[in-house]
């Protein structure tokens, strides 16, 4: 007589992992409980009994339940995306960058679990790393490889000094200040202040760039101090946020909001979804060319004004990848190193993203991905499996080579899955 609710549990599990997560969730089933299971995860959706569909789009596009049914049922409704990509999910790469002969070369690497293996990552290629959960993917390419052990005897690596930079992008948190959010992280913002204190109100008014600030004095609520809230002491119990009663959530002095660019106040655009912003400054290229990357790494659907501290682990990456894109130029090489990128990913969204990961390969670049999600893996270049198991009894080497050929492999738990 208990309900569970679990928030999307095979983050981080390779599918085996998964097969035995869900032999547990449906035992609970079993014993007269009720278990509801956000997921994107498509092996999970096939076990479900019911399935709940909520869309259309995300965010401010969502909120609506599009569908209900089995999972048969779900297929077969074409207003429903979950449907559709069900229905006829696109099949795998059939052509592959060959690797060439350049690459990133470890040596004797045995930290934690690996089991002194030797590796070489090719250039200019889509390489996933995989492998049940602890066989020492993050330990290869985090603990070893970024770090670029050269010095250790047991653990060294060369063909680093061929990347004009290494750019590692991995779970851990944008940051904890509430200050920021998307539009100042991806540094939008200071092009859109920009913009309005060109305006002839603006102008008239005597307001710079700064005023449309809300994390300088001048133009912001100095009660809220631009935060829009303030926190209310409550004593005994944790302190909580209640809307500014001075400004009224809007963030700005009453002068700063009655400027307007197109008809919308600096608070409306921060209102904006990027999407929605991406349409309204169409005819600006540096805020489009930015909106444009937040898109293509699936984050339409974020307000301009949302707070960092706000964000999923997996958004809090895509949003650090895209601005890396967007401060990185035209002709270098760097080394992309990404920890599960699709976290948070709807399988729609997946397709999205290996256009902008083929389209970061296509520019010259290296991109490695320890990754468990098989619509990745099997439309990387190159996969590096390793294995057998987990912990003591992983840290080997299973297979190297394009991902067609792992699924022959008979010792790979991943080629099973593919």
């Amino acid at each position: 007589g208990v309900i569970y609710i679990l928030d999307e549990p095979t983050v981080g599990l390779h599918p085996k992992d998964t097969a035995g997560l869900m032999k547990i969730l449906q035992k609970l089933r079993d014993q007269d409980n009720t278990v509801l299971v956000i997921e994107h995860d498509v092996d999970t959706m096939k076990k479900a009994d019911y399935i709940i569909d909520i869309g259309p789009g995300s965010g401010k596009y969502g909120g609506r339940v599009v569908a209900t049914g089995t999972f048969d049922e779900i297929k077969k409704l074409e207003n429903s995306v979950t449907g559709s990509y069900l229905k006829n999910p696109p099949a795998g790469k059939t052509s592959f960058r060959k690797p060439v002969v350049e690459a990133i070369q470890i040596r004797d690497a045995d930290k934690y679990n690996l089991q002194n293996i030797n590796v070489d990552i090719p250039l200019k290629c889509l390489t996933a790393i995989t492998g049940p959960s602890g066989s020492g993917k993050s330990t290869l390419i985090f603990e070893v490889l970024a770090k670029g052990l050269s010095h250790d005897k047991t653990n060294r690596v060369s063909g680093l000094e061929q990347f004009d930079s290494l750019v590692k992008i991995d779970q851990a948190a944008i940051t904890k200040m509430k200050r920021s959010n998307v539009a100042t992280y991806s540094e939008v913002y200071s092009e859109i202040r920009t913009l309005f204190s060109k305006t002839d109100a603006a102008k008239k008014a005597g307001f710079t760039a700064k005023h449309f600030s809300f994390n300088t004095p001048g133009g912001r609520c100095e009660n809220c101090e631009g935060l829009g809230y303030v926190d209310s002491n409550m004593l005994f119990f944790s302190d909580i946020q209640v809307v500014c009663p001075v400004c009224n959530g809007n963030q700005f002095h009453y002068d700063v909001l009655n400027v307007k660019y197109k008809g919308l106040s600096i608070k409306d655009v921060l209102n904006l979804s990027v999407e929605e912003a991406a349409n309204f400054f169409l005819d600006h290229t540096k805020i489009t060319k930015i909106l444009n990357l937040l898109l293509d790494v699936g984050l339409g659907y974020l307000e301009l004004g949302q707070t960092l501290t706000t964000l999923s682990g997996g958004e809090g990456q895509r949003l650090k990848l895209a601005k890396e894109l967007i401060g990185s130029s035209a002709g270098k090489h760097n080394l992309y190193l990404l920890d599960e990128p699709t976290t948070g990913l709807h399988p729609k969204d997946v397709e999205h993203f290996l256009v902008l990961l083929n389209r970061m390969v296509d520019a010259g670049n290296t991109v490695v991905v320890v990754e468990h999600n098989t619509q990745i893996i099997r439309n990387c270049d190159w996969v590096i499996d390793l294995g057998p198991e987990g912990g003591t009894k992983g840290g080997k080497i299973i297979f190297i080579g394009a991902p067609i050929d792992l699924k022959e492999k008979s010792e790979s738990m991943m080629g099973k899955y593919l």
